[in-house]
């Protein structure tokens, strides 16, 4: 009995006194090996799917770069030219007022330097009729002509815009004009320069004219069409 009880403890002192001998170096190298094998397995297997998810990656970003890149340039762009156009209205404008300004200093009264730049204005008008036949032409040539003094697309007075090169045909700064033309220029342009009163009906649209034996036609197209409109000056 007491043989049998001791065969029967062997087991269990054994389980716990007797360790594992630890592997011999000849027995670690297929584990080795195997560790080897299967990392070279998830290599095979999940090495195409990184590699492509580092370049997907890769490729999102530098989409992403190019397309804030355009964007920025884009909107760099447009504020340049919102700019760019702004102050090109700003700068007309200005022009405008400055115009505007230099035109209502000639509407003002005592000043002897605004009377010269009157006569002036009013002897060269004199000149562009004496050529003409008929008062109603001699008329209707200087509204032309002051027509374009009041558009901004001329020159802001009678002098500048008669003396533009070939656009009055019978104008020279020869002309020799009578009492009777100046007389004609001084009621158009007196009442301009001095009370801003211009002929009922001229605008500043009316810069083209064209003359026949007996009459002289503003118009506000040079070509007539649909949109033509024209008007004569009352004698």
């Amino acid at each position: 009995m007491t043989e049998e009880f001791a065969r029967s403890l062997v087991p269990m002192w054994s389980a716990e006194h007797i360790h594992d001998e630890p592997e011999k170096p000849e027995q670690k190298l297929p584990r080795k090996m195997r560790m080897h094998e299967a990392g070279d397995r998830l290599v095979k297997r999940y090495g195409i799917f990184l590699v492509t998810m580092c370049l997907w990656t890769i490729s999102l970003i530098l989409c992403s770069a190019i397309v804030r890149h355009t964007t920025e340039r884009e909107v760099r762009k447009e504020t340049e030219a919102r700019c760019a156009a702004e102050y090109a209205a700003q700068l007309e404008a200005y022009k405008e007022e400055q115009r505007q300004a230099e035109q209502a200093s000639y509407f003002l009264s005592g000043d002897a330097s605004r009377e010269a730049f009157v006569n002036q204005e009013i002897d060269a008008a004199a000149r562009l009729c004496a050529k003409m036949s008929n008062d109603t032409q001699k008329g209707g040539i200087i509204c032309n002509a002051l027509a374009r003094v009041m558009s901004r697309d001329y020159p802001g007075t009678m002098q500048e815009v008669i003396a533009q090169p070939d656009q009055w045909m019978f104008y020279s700064a020869d002309n020799k004009f009578s009492a009777h033309d100046r007389e004609i220029a001084e009621r158009i342009l007196r009442d301009y320069y001095e009370n801003g009163i211009i002929p009922s009906g001229l605008t500043e649209d009316f810069v083209y004219g064209s003359w026949s034996a007996e009459d002289y036609v503003l118009r506000n197209t040079w070509d007539f069409g649909p949109s033509t409109r024209t008007w004569r000056w009352q004698a």
